[in-house]
């Protein structure tokens, strides 16, 4: 073998172990964020803060557990984090992979559509 091909296996050889390292890192939960055959799931819920749990005293996140629609009105009960207590009666859409929220946004009821609509109140 030639001096190039023996440097380009060593260098392969060594990408390949450090990825195989990374990955091996990684939870769960970071794989199925990171995977692209997984398909993202947008879901409709409205807060309701007595639906949610501060997670500590010291800590500023909430827990929602919470009644949810996808675009086709298919229900779905789904727990998520907030990074603060949520504004009660907001109307959220959530991004979903593998049935973990991905994120969340506050939109207005005007764009929820027209299926869910129905199942929240206004």
């Amino acid at each position: 073998m030639r001096n190039g091909t023996k440097l380009l296996l060593f260098v392969l050889t060594i990408v390949i172990l450090l990825v195989i390292t990374l990955v091996s890192q990684l939870s769960e939960n970071d794989l199925t964020k990171l995977n692209p055959l997984i398909p993202k799931q947008i879901y409709y819920v409205q807060v309701h803060n007595s639906s949610s749990n501060t997670s500590s005293s010291q800590d500023t996140t909430v827990e929602y557990t919470l009644p949810a629609w996808d675009d086709k009105g298919n229900p779905q009960t789904i727990t998520f984090f907030g990074m603060h207590s949520l504004r009660e009666g907001a109307y959220l859409q959530l991004t979903l992979k593998n049935q973990q929220v991905l994120s969340y946004k506050e939109i207005s009821y005007d764009q929820i559509p027209t299926v869910v609509q129905s199942y929240l109140r206004r």
